[in-house]
Order: C-alpha cells, then sequence, then structure tokens
C-alpha cells in the first residue's frame, strides 16, 4: 500500500477549506472527509451545481452516497474513475493531449468510507486539484506546482560526470553519499528530451538501462540491491470475497526484480507523471508467514515458511510526481504510486498448515495450487499494495539523490 504523508494531506486540506471559504477543521484527514461533505462542497464551489444532493445525515449507506456523488461530479469535472491508459502510444497521446494528463484516477468508495486507503484518497485530490489549472474558469485556490514553461537545456556526458561531486556538496539529504561523487551514476543515466519525437523510445531504453545497472544496489544512494531485494515484513489484511485474511511475512526475499523488461515508459510534458509497462517473466516471495483466515473457503491458521512463485508478470505503473528546485537542480518527487498488474500462473507452499498436521497441510497446499487462478485474482489488490510500496521505496532513493535534469533535460 502507498505510503501516506501528512505534509501533503494538511496541503489538500488547507487548499480545500480555502477553495469553500471555511476553516481547516481540527482532526483527522480521513475523518473530516469521510462522510463526504467537504467532497460534495469542494466540487460545488470548483463546478457549481455539480452535487445536486447534499446528504447531511443519515445512516452509513447514505453518507457514502455523498462520496458517490463527488466521484460522479468529478469525472465530469476532468477526474476519470478509473486509473487506466490506453493501450497503445497513440490512443495514449491523444487522450493526453485531449484532457491534459495521461491518465487520472478517482479512489474508491471503500478508500475512504472504510478507510481502506487513505493514500490514494490523498492522491485523488492532489489529482483534482492541479486540474484546476487546466479550467480557465476556475480563479480560485490551486494545489502543487504551477505548470511551467519549456527551457531546454542540454548536458553533455562531460557535463553530467562534472556536476557529481558538485551534487555530493548541495545535496544535504544524500545518505551515505562522499564529496568523490555519486558513485559514478552518469554511465547508467541516460539524458532524453520531452520535446522530441523519438522520446518515448529513448524514455523507454534510459529506464530499462536503469533497471539493468542497480540489480546490486547503489549504496551512495541507500538503494539496497533489488535482486534479491530484502523486505523486512509485509502485512496482509483483506476481510472481503474469497479471500479473508489477517497475515504478516517476514524476512522476506523476493527475486526476479533484475530481470525487468520495460516494455514502455512516458512522462506527462506539464505534470511530470510517470506511465510505465514492464514485466518480469518470473517473481519469487520467500518468507515467514503468520496466517488466520480463510482462503477459498478453507479456514486456515498456521505459522512456518512458505514460498510464491509467479510467472509472465504484466505490470503498468503510474508515479505522481512533483517537480522540485534544489540548489539549481530540478528532482522529482514521488508523491504517490498505483500499480496494476496480471500474472500468467502461480505456484505456492506454506508450512506447517493447521499445527503441522501433515495430510491436511499437503492436500490444502494442493487445492490452492489447482486453484492458482482464482486465488491470484482475489490476492491482486494486497499484490499490487505490495508492489507499490517496493516500487516507491526504490523510486524516492533514485529520485532523491539523482536530479531530474539527468534524465529530462529540457523540463523547464
Amino acid at each position: 500500500m502507498a505510503k501516506r504523508n501528512k505534509e501533503v494531506e494538511a496541503e489538500i486540506l488547507t487548499w480545500i477549506f480555502a477553495c469553500i471559504g471555511e476553516p481547516v477543521p481540527k482532526g483527522e484527514f480521513e475523518d473530516i472527509l469521510r462522510d463526504g461533505v467537504v467532497l460534495c462542497n469542494l466540487m460545488n464551489k470548483l463546478s457549481p451545481g455539480s452535487v445536486k444532493k447534499i446528504q447531511s445525515k443519515g445512516t452509513n449507506f447514505q453518507l457514502m452516497e455523498n462520496i458517490q456523488r463527488f466521484q460522479a461530479a468529478a469525472k465530469k469535472y476532468g477526474l476519470p474513475e478509473n486509473f487506466q491508459l490506453m493501450e497503445n502510444i497513440q490512443r495514449f497521446q491523444a487522450a493526453a493531449k485531449k484532457y491534459g494528463l495521461p491518465e487520472e484516477e478517482i479512489f474508491q468508495t471503500a478508500d475512504l468510507f472504510e478507510r481502506r486507503n487513505i493514500a490514494q484518497v490523498a492522491i485523488s485530490l492532489y489529482s483534482l486539484g492541479r486540474i484546476t489549472q487546466k479550467h480557465p474558469e476556475w480563479n480560485g485556490p490551486q494545489l502543487g506546482p504551477k505548470m511551467a514553461d519549456k527551457n531546454e537545456r542540454t548536458f553533455s556526458e562531460d557535463q553530467l560526470r562534472s556536476s557529481e561531486g558538485l551534487l555530493n556538496l548541495q545535496m544535504g539529504y544524500n545518505k551515505g553519499a562522499s564529496q568523490s561523487g555519486h558513485g559514478g551514476f552518469a554511465h547508467y543515466v541516460t539524458t532524453c528530451q520531452i520535446k522530441k519525437p523519438d522520446f518515448v523510445n529513448c524514455s523507454t531504453n534510459a529506464v530499462q538501462k536503469l533497471f539493468d545497472e542497480i540489480p546490486s544496489g547503489i549504496p551512495e544512494i541507500g538503494l539496497d540491491p533489488l535482486d534479491p531485494l530484502k523486505v523486512p515484513i509485509i502485512k496482509i489484511l483483506q476481510g472481503a470475497g474469497p479471500v479473508n485474511v489477517n497475515a504478516s511475512l517476514t524476512d522476506v526475499t523476493v527475486l526476479g526484480f533484475g530481470n525487468t523488461h520495460i516494455r514502455l515508459n512516458n512522462v506527462d510534458s506539464k505534470t511530470y507523471d510517470f506511465y510505465t509497462e514492464l514485466s518480469l517473466p518470473r517473481l519469487r516471495i520467500d518468507g515467514n508467514y503468520k496466517l488466520l483466515g480463510r482462503i477459498l473457503v478453507i479456514p486456515l491458521k498456521g505459522a512456518g515458511t512458505c514460498w510464491f512463485d509467479a510467472k509472465n508478470l504484466d505490470i503498468t505503473v503510474r508515479n505522481i510526481v512533483n517537480l522540485e528546485e534544489h540548489d539549481g537542480f530540478h528532482f522529482f518527487r514521488i508523491v504517490g504510486i498505483k500499480v496494476n498488474f496480471s500474472i500468467g500462473g502461480l505456484s505456492l507452499y506454506m508450512s506447517n498448515l493447521f499445527d503441522g498436521i501433515k495430510a491436511l497441510e499437503e492436500s490444502t497446499n494442493r487445492y490452492l495450487n489447482e486453484n492458482w487462478q482464482v486465488l491470484a485474482d482475489s490476492l491482486n489488490p494486497i499484490l499490487s499494495k505490495t508492489i507499490e510500496s517496493i516500487m516507491f521505496d526504490i523510486l524516492r532513493k533514485v529520485f532523491d539523490n539523482i536530479p531530474a535534469d539527468f534524465f529530462i533535460s529540457d523540463l523547464v
């Protein structure tokens, strides 16, 4: 699950209530927004009359209607309900030209009302705030960085290398870096120009080059080895559908990211949001598990070792970013991340199920493997959030330490 950012949440609340013309009330981000009244009032400020009815009191079911009305109005205002891009680059470019963004998202009702994914709520609202900059009829408060005109700059390979030592001295948050430079990252950073017609191809190759070079990790920027990747803990909590579990994985080892194939990478020329399509031939997870719940109608309880082996993964990643400037260099700051994926096969094994009763353990594992497709579909939301968390940490460390100007020379 994407990590919450309290500073961003506070910024969103400040913007919302500035639009509404009311002081920001005390309370938690999700509690202030949960009944949907504030969100409906916001939409009526941005687009007068877009929400015809606001339910101020009632049952939980009635209050959920406020969020649904907000979603309908937000979609009409320019924020689509789903989180999908066009499948090919031509359709993607057409949509980006028409709407200004490659893709928007809107949170699910349960994300806010049931507090399932408050980080996603913040991401959606932040995106909505930035969309107002594309509506000339809106002259109220703005959220996020102002969209800028282009000022093209070109960096030679010598300039990239000569800047490394300077950057180390300037960027105080560069963990573990020395004054001797960034560990020579220039040799695996390719600079592209977003205004050139071959940008998508250049950007795709640049991201592939980066993933090819960093599987062993970059200690200078605090990036641990990518393959194998060590994860201290993964928590799994799901309370609906065929999978109803409370579980955790500890001492996790993830194998497979080193074979990442980047099929496409594009960057929106105004918001700088990234959209990436990638594939993995195999992703294996080993660790220690604790589990209590039900999977595919089977009640399960156990603690032991486990492994999951997924094959032929197709993954799409969208990163919502801000562009920030520090000491003359621009940096991408990851605000949110959204992952969708599909897999072509899944096998697994959990030891010590049913307190070590071997016959039950073997038959249960066999049943789960025979029904892997249903299991994979049910676990998709959980696994998506897990991949989001891993990707967020990787990209944050890369972008916090390597200037955006080195990736795209004509940013602003």
